[in-house]
């Protein structure tokens, strides 16, 4: 036979497995969509209970937020995410090839979804949906602002290799450690005398790059009273790793106490910590 001859046969052979694909049965797709209702399930349930495992405590309202939108959005992932698990696992078990003889034939491919207009519009419109949903949710969330600026305070924040400084303005108070009022929204201005670091209290929720030559501005609104951690969260160094400090929340009263003690005047800790300037 030549080979033309040869391929020809091949192709007549293929053909009608290409061409004439099997049906999709009912019974299939009730498994699938059973497989993916199990799925489903358990992707909501990991939604709500394993957040609370793998966050830190939170000290701040935008960590609550953080926490908040990371449900959310895995809630709103675990439908199609089960889909695809669902058909997956289903095809490893009834769709694999279990002959092995070199005569048996492979089933028919199944029906295709090219141009099928009804999967397509349930894909599309699905896809819209879940885009939007998200959209509107993330820029809610950037959007929201409930503080008042009366009820606001200023920290400078500056990273150098391999530690933080925090100072107050108007109170030539500068301190290792970082002492927040409760309730309050503090206004970060951060920057780096050196190399690109990254600052982040991490009970806190917020995180932002601290600059050489540049002041990034990120806000933070704490919640709870106690000790968080404040970390680099860039490779900035041999010493990286070691390129933390812990930070406190305090109440107003407290506060004011604490810039007394470390040299602020009366009126500049009353100008800053009572009236938020």
């Amino acid at each position: 036979m030549s080979y033309e001859s040869k391929h020809e046969a091949i192709d007549a052979e293929v053909e009608p497995l290409i061409s004439h694909p099997g049906p999709l049965h009912t019974r299939a797709i009730g498994k699938i969509l059973a497989i993916w209702a199990v799925f489903t399930a358990i992707g909501i349930i990991i939604a709500l209970f394993l957040p609370q495992h793998l966050f830190p405590v939170g000290y701040g309202t935008e960590q609550h937020d953080v926490v908040l939108t990371f449900v959310v959005f895995t809630i709103a992932a675990a439908p199609v995410a089960a889909l695809v698990y669902a058909v997956t696992f289903y095809s490893l078990f009834a769709w694999r090839k279990k002959g092995s003889g070199k005569s048996d034939t492979p089933p028919p491919d199944g029906a295709p979804i090219h141009g099928n207009s009804a999967v397509a519009s349930v894909w599309i419109g699905v896809s819209v949906v879940l885009v939007l949903f998200l959209l509107v949710w993330g820029m809610t969330e950037l959007g929201a602002e409930t503080q008042t600026e009366a009820n606001v305070i200023r920290v400078n924040v500056t990273g150098q290799q391999w530690m933080w400084t925090f100072s107050y303005p108007g109170t030539g108070v500068t301190s290792p450690t970082l002492i927040v009022p409760e309730g309050r929204q503090v206004k970060f201005q951060v920057t780096s005398e050196d190399v690109a670091h990254g600052f982040w209290p991490v009970q806190l929720g917020v995180q932002i790059d601290a600059m050489p030559n540049v002041t990034n501005l990120i806000s933070a609104t704490p919640n709870k009273l106690g000790t968080f951690a404040v970390r680099c969260s860039q490779i900035c160094g041999l010493y990286h790793a070691y390129m933390q400090t812990t930070g406190q929340v305090v109440t107003n009263a407290q506060f004011a106490q604490w810039l007394t003690n470390h040299g602020a005047s009366t009126s500049s800790v009353k100008s800053y910590a009572l009236s938020g300037k």
